[in-house]
């Protein structure tokens, strides 16, 4: 299967990368939408927090790309302690490798890569439902690698613009219907009164961030750890692809909102913004209500379509609700891979962490 086949770190080809992406993608779904997960702004920004090239993996037929895999180093908590950790994510190669041994065989090269680089704990995987990576992490179960489920993950959405939604997303009629009926296909009403200041996130306002999205750590059963400001400030000030706003009560951050800016490749490409990372804990729910819902006027005005954000546990969701978030019948699974044989997992209410 490999013969002619190199696998190795990757080599930097963005372009090809996407092109190759898209039509493995389309492939998969046929006509169908997907997110731009390989617009090479976010690849590059991946690859600007992970540090070491040798983290994202690809294979390769002389100069044309066929698979790729990237891993993320991160720090959680878990249980009282810290550890190491890889987020596995962007996994792709082309359909007709797909039963011929390919993707496996880049897996357990980054597996590899990752033990070599440092002795991570566990690596987290998303899946799929039905994905073709979903059936191929069934294999690597089988044959008995320690893969532990650990979530499953539904879609919230809230549109901003229907009728660009309904063209991109070719929403059936029902679909539309539904959307409008529930109230979510026209922005709410915002109060700009009170002494909630929300506003474009600075350097300056790091250290404060760093110290609320570490209080999850305890509160939450997995929690995302960050090790300084400065690694909070590669995944939140990113300009075009993620950006951060600032809530402030008397000049003091009491909570935050980032988001990463997607295309979403449908009948249209469209501009969707991705809830990243999320700390309103400190506000009473009349609060919260009212962040979001300056929070959807000002990525109104700023092209994007709609919000999307996934029911990963780590903090209520009921405001996103009465802002007239709604959930959507798609849903992905959380699997660890665990390297450390001390660790062993058990499913969980609630996780801190991105959805990649």
């Amino acid at each position: 299967m490999l013969n002619g086949i190199s696998i190795e770190p990757f080599r930097g080809d963005l372009e090809a990368l996407e092109k190759m992406a898209h039509q493995a993608w389309r492939d998969e779904y046929e006509v169908a939408s997907f997110p731009n997960l390989y617009r090479p702004a976010f690849v590059r920004y991946l690859m600007e927090i992970a540090g070491d090239p040798k983290h994202f993996v690809a294979a390769y037929k002389g100069n044309e790309i066929l698979a790729f895999l990237g891993n993320i180093p991160r720090t959680f908590h878990y249980q009282g302690k810290n550890y190491r950790a890889i987020l596995s994510c962007l996994l792709v190669s082309r359909k007709e490798y797909a039963r011929r041994g390919l993707a496996q065989a880049v897996i357990r090269e980054a597996v590899r890569i990752n033990q070599e680089i440092a002795l991570y704990d566990f690596a987290l995987l998303y899946l799929e439902s039905g994905h073709r990576s979903s059936r191929l992490v069934d294999k690597f179960k089988t044959e008995g690698q320690p893969l532990q489920f650990l979530k499953k993950m539904s879609v919230l959405g809230r549109v901003l613009e229907l009728d660009r939604v309904a063209y991109s997303e070719n929403l059936k009629a029902w679909e539309r219907a539904a959307i409008k009926i529930w109230g979510a296909h026209r922005l709410p009403e915002a109060d700009w009164s009170g002494d909630l200041v929300l506003e474009e996130f600075q350097e300056a306002d790091l250290p404060a961030a760093v110290g609320l999205l570490n209080r999850y750590a305890g509160k939450v059963e997995l929690a995302r750890v960050w090790l300084g400001p400065e690694e909070l400030k590669k995944e939140i000030l990113h300009p075009g692809v993620s950006s951060t706003l600032a809530v402030k009560k008397e000049g003091r951050l009491v909570g935050l909102l980032n988001y990463l800016e997607h295309d979403h490749l449908g009948r249209s490409l469209e501009r969707w913004a991705w809830l990243n990372h999320l700390y309103l804990d400190s506000l009473t729910p009349a609060e919260k209500r009212q962040v979001i819902n300056r929070f959807l006027h000002y990525l109104y005005s700023r092209g994007m379509v709609g919000v999307v954000e996934w029911s990963k546990g780590y903090y209520s969701q009921g405001f996103l609700y009465r802002s007239r978030f709604f959930p959507y019948f798609r849903h992905v699974n959380l699997l660890a891979w665990v390297f450390n044989p001390e660790l062993v997992f058990k499913p969980l209410k609630g996780v801190y962490e991105v959805q990649i």
